[in-house]
């Protein structure tokens, strides 16, 4: 007897009654397009959440001096004397397929004086064009511009800003303890004023050009704190990581390379609450569904007791009595697969290119040193959908098991005697 014999079996006993079948499959249907629609929107929000937190400043992929981190002392730098040039650095970094960008960057600490009052800043000091490949908080720039090159300017913090009373144009004076152990002081013009939406950073960020801040804190042209990188996938970036590790082993000792789930495990612990939610949303929608199918097969199989009384009686063993009913309930399966996927496609398909943004009804919200925007997204992965299509077949096939046993313990003669 051929495989398709059964499921052509449970083709036609579907068929006896239309109206059940057709009402207990498109509630299957509709509780596969509710996971795979749900399911997206949760994976999209966990991107979104990722990226807030590693695109705003932080990036996905960074490389430091060993000893740099948690101290983050002005001479633990990579390049400089024995290391490698930074534009090599930057070269081989950038040659990554899975790498979009790569940004220089130095850090520093100092007081900041306008006219009137001055305040603690952490400078920060970038090559702007390069650093637009990386992050957006530039973007955030709300009068002026990034500071350009070879006029001693710096982008101040809007809360920064406030409390130096100062605005775009005006002067001011850092002053800073350099590598050499002298204290560095300079005279700079504010060339804008940027938001990043969280307050801290806003409160105290001082935004200069890399060779500016190199020279106020005492560093050579060759020496930074750090270079960031963006890469395609956020979580391709531990993959990356390791890559470049092994790419630049041999161009300097003094490099480390880390990935995002190193140096923001908070934002992996929140991935997996993610995931997690997923998981629950997928249980609970195939439990009801379970109930579904088994109602139906139950009432299918009480029906039926005299056709069972008859297979029985003729010679039919049980193991074929249940695959007639596990078969119907495999078909039943099938057809809300197929029918849950034509409802859920158009919606996937419109909000992963067309997702509704909602930040104008809930505001933007800071996350784990991220700002987020509520967007209806759906993350394009086949992952969902098939993990969602195998569990609403095995969950119907699961379901049908019991009456399955059912319809194989019904009593023959009983049966056919009407009793």
């Amino acid at each position: 007897m051929d495989r398709g014999f059964w499921l052509r079996v449970g083709w036609r006993n579907l068929g006896r009654h239309r109206r059940r079948s057709i009402i207990t499959a498109m509630a299957l249907a509709w509780g596969f397009a509710a996971v795979v629609l749900f399911n997206g929107i949760l994976e999209g929000m966990g991107s979104d959440f990722i990226r807030s937190g590693t695109d705003l400043m932080a990036g996905q992929v960074r490389i430091q001096n060993p000893g740099y981190e948690p101290e983050r002392e002005l001479w633990d730098v990579i390049g400089g004397d024995g290391g490698i040039p930074v534009s090599e650095l930057l070269d081989r970094v950038r040659s990554d397929p899975d790498v979009l960008g790569a940004a220089p960057r130095v850090y520093g600490a100092g007081i900041i004086a306008s006219d009137s009052t001055s305040r603690g800043g952490l400078f920060m000091g970038i090559l702007p064009e390069a650093e637009a490949q990386v992050t957006h908080f530039l973007e955030g720039v709300l009068e002026g511009a990034p500071p350009e090159e070879g006029a001693y300017q710096v982008l101040l913090g809007q809360e920064l800003a406030r409390q130096l009373r100062t605005s775009v144009g005006e002067e001011v004076v850092l002053v800073a303890p350099s590598a050499d152990g002298s204290l560095g002081n300079e005279l700079f013009t504010v060339s804008g004023i940027v938001r990043t939406g969280i307050p801290e950073v806003d409160a105290a960020q001082v935004v200069l050009r890399l060779d500016d801040l190199q020279f106020l804190l005492a560093l050579g042209t060759d020496e930074v704190h750090e270079v960031a990188a963006a890469v395609r996938q956020p979580w391709d970036a531990p993959v990356v990581a390791d890559r470049l590790t092994s790419e630049l082993a041999h161009l300097a000792t003094e490099m480390e390379v880390t990935a995002w789930t190193e140096f923001r495990p908070e934002l992996v612990e929140f991935a997996s609450l993610i995931n997690g939610m997923n998981w629950v949303i997928l249980i609970v929608v195939f439990l009801m569904a379970a109930f579904g199918v088994a109602n139906t097969m139950l009432m299918g199989t009480f029906e039926r007791r005299r056709e069972f009384a008859v297979v029985k009686a003729l010679g039919m063993k049980p193991g074929r009595i249940v695959a007639m009913v596990v078969g119907e309930a495999l078909v039943l399966g099938l057809l809300a697969v197929a029918a849950g996927a034509l409802i859920s496609l158009p919606l996937v398909l419109w909000l992963i290119h067309y997702p509704i943004d909602l930040t104008s009804i809930a505001g933007e919200q800071m996350f784990m040193d991220g700002l987020f925007r509520f967007v209806l997204r759906v993350e394009h992965s086949w992952d969902i959908p098939i993990r969602s299509a195998v569990g609403l077949i095995v969950t119907a096939v699961v379901a049908a098991l019991y009456p399955a046993l059912r319809a194989i313990r019904v009593p023959a003669a009983e049966a056919l005697a009407g009793r």
